[in-house]
């Protein structure tokens, strides 16, 4: 048997995708973890297909309808993305009016971000659609799903950045 055909060997339990991960991936925990992120984030998106929402608004307008008033940057360590990439979201939010910045009154290079009425409506409807999701994920993970958060909560906490 060539290596290749080896690499989409079937593997006992899984899926017909699963055969084509290629071996070296197979015992990647990353690999795995960015795999089902993304395939949990696109049928999330698929919820979303026929409104005017979008996934990613998700977490930053739900962090700041229980935090009012986070700086980009603590906005970015508690979201997990990147504040560059944070930066172009938070523009596409305000110019929607979900958002609104306010200057820091003691550094004018610093302002705070805030939810609008208009985008504490648009996280009430994204939430429902999220707790929809999370009864699938819930479904699929069923009694193990104590065990998943926590060792996802260790990996954030030994690997993540502050």
């Amino acid at each position: 048997m060539t290596s290749a055909a080896k690499a989409v060997e079937e593997l006992p339990g899984q899926n017909e995708t699963d055969s084509l991960i290629p071996a070296a991936f197979r015992d990647v925990i990353g690999y795995h973890l960015r795999v089902a992120q993304e395939v949990s984030f696109q049928a999330f998106s698929a919820m979303l297909e026929k409104t005017d929402l979008k996934p990613g608004w998700y977490s930053i307008l739900t962090i700041l309808a229980e935090y009012d008033g986070l700086t980009p940057s603590e906005l970015s360590k508690v979201c997990g993305r990147d504040r560059s990439t944070l930066t172009s979201t938070l523009k596409g939010l305000s110019i929607r009016g979900l958002i609104e910045r306010r200057q820091n009154p003691d550094d004018q290079r610093s302002y705070s971000v805030r939810l609008t009425d208009e985008g504490r409506k648009m996280q009430a409807r994204l939430h429902a659609f999220a707790q929809e999701h999370d009864r699938r994920l819930d479904a699929i993970v069923g009694e193990d799903k104590e065990a998943l958060v926590a060792i996802l909560a260790r990996i954030v906490g030994a690997l993540g950045k502050g």
